[in-house]
Order: C-alpha cells, then structure tokens, then sequence
C-alpha cells in the first residue's frame, strides 16, 4: 500500500483540528455542569437522609426536594453526555496522533 503524502497528512491533520474545535469544545462547560449537578444532588441527598425533618415541611423544603430530584433526573443523562464527548475526544486525539 502507498504511503500517505505530506499534503494529504497535512490536510488530514487540518480538519481534524478543525472538527475538534467546532464539535468537542463548545461542549466544554458540559463537564463543569455534570460536575455541580453530580456535587448538588450528593449534598442534597445526604443532606435529606442525614438531617432531622421537622413534622412539618416548609416551602424552601419542597423546593429543595424539587431541585434534588430533578437534578438526580438529570444526572444519567449528563452522565451518557460527558461519556459519549469524552469517547469522541479521545478518538480524535486517536486518529490525529495517528
């Protein structure tokens, strides 16, 4: 089989950078919202089964158990997300070490 030439590897190289930039890294604040919505619902969660509840819950109660929920609603799916941006990074680290 033929070897690649320069240009080829240059203009190989080129649009995998370039796809790198324009698809993996908007998606960078994805990894810090995973990480405070992963921090928030473990608080949360300890807080909640940890904590000594009154016989009555307040409205900030219920809005903290709201917000918990839906954070631990969300959690699998950012969790799919930052596996599936983390997967496609390192493949195109892969193929433009490659």
């Amino acid at each position: 089989m033929n070897k690649a030439s320069k240009r080829w590897n240059m203009l190989r190289h080129s649009v995998l950078e370039r796809t790198r930039r324009e698809v993996i890294e908007p998606f960078g604040p994805l990894y810090l919202i995973f990480l405070g919505t992963s921090v928030f619902y473990l608080i949360g969660l300890g807080r909640l089964s940890l904590a000594q509840q009154t016989a009555e819950y307040s409205v900030l109660a219920a809005i903290m158990i709201f917000a918990i929920a839906t954070a631990g609603l969300a959690l699998p799916f950012l969790t799919g997300a930052v596996l599936t941006l983390r997967a496609a990074d390192r493949k195109l680290e892969r193929l433009q070490r490659g």
